[in-house]
C-alpha cells in the first residue's frame, strides 16, 4: 500500500511540475528540453492525421493533424477509464490536456505564421483552416480559447490522479487489482 501511494504521489508531482511549465509556457513554443520533447511526440500523431484524415477531403485533412493529436489520447482516456484504471486514465487525460495546449500554439499563430513548419513550401494549417472559416484575424483568440480548454483538461487529470489515488488508498486489500 505504502509504495503505490508514494508512486502515485510521485506520478501526481512529476504531472504537477509538467503542468506548470505547459501553463508558464503559453502560448509559446518551447526551445527545448522536455516540453520540446513532448511536442516531438505530438508532432507524430499529428503528421499522422493527415494521412488518416486525409480521405475525407482537404478541409478534414487539413484539420486531422490536429485532431489526430487530440483524438489519439482521448481515446486512450476512454478506454482506461471503460476498464476502471482511474491512473492510466489520469495520464492519458493529461496528454491529452497537453495535446490542446500544443494545438493551441499553432492556432494561435494562424494569423502571423511565425512558426517554423517542417519545411518550405509547407501549408501553415491553422492559417488555412482559419481563412476558409474566415476567422484568421480571430486566431489569437481562438489560440487562446483553446489553449484555455487545454488547462482545464490538464487540472482535470491532476484531479483524477489524486482522487483515484485516494480511492485506491481505501479500497480493501483484495480490491487493489481496479487500479
Amino acid at each position: 500500500m505504502a509504495g503505490l501511494t508514494v508512486a502515485r504521489l510521485a506520478g501526481l508531482l512529476a504531472l504537477l511540475a509538467l503542468g506548470v511549465m505547459i501553463v508558464a509556457r503559453g502560448l509559446t513554443p518551447a526551445a527545448g528540453g522536455v516540453l520540446a520533447f513532448v511536442h516531438l511526440i505530438d508532432l507524430v500523431f499529428h503528421e499522422a492525421g493527415h494521412v488518416i484524415f486525409g480521405i475525407f477531403g482537404r478541409f478534414l485533412g487539413t484539420l486531422g493533424g490536429s485532431l489526430n493529436q487530440v483524438l489519439i489520447p482521448a481515446g486512450c482516456t476512454a478506454y482506461f477509464l471503460r476498464h476502471r484504471q482511474p491512473g492510466a486514465a489520469a495520464v492519458t487525460l493529461f496528454w491529452t490536456g497537453e495535446s490542446l495546449t500544443d494545438v493551441a500554439i499553432y492556432v494561435a499563430d494562424g494569423r502571423d505564421m511565425a512558426l517554423p513548419l517542417l519545411a518550405e513550401g509547407l501549408v501553415h494549417d491553422w492559417n488555412w483552416i482559419l481563412s476558409e472559416l474566415s476567422l484568421r484575424n480571430q486566431a489569437p483568440a481562438i489560440g487562446r480559447a483553446v489553449f484555455g480548454l487545454g488547462v482545464t483538461v490538464l487540472a482535470a487529470a491532476l484531479a483524477l490522479l489524486a482522487a483515484g489515488g485516494v480511492l485506491s488508498s481505501k479500497r480493501p486489500s483484495g480490491d487493489r487489482n481496479m487500479r
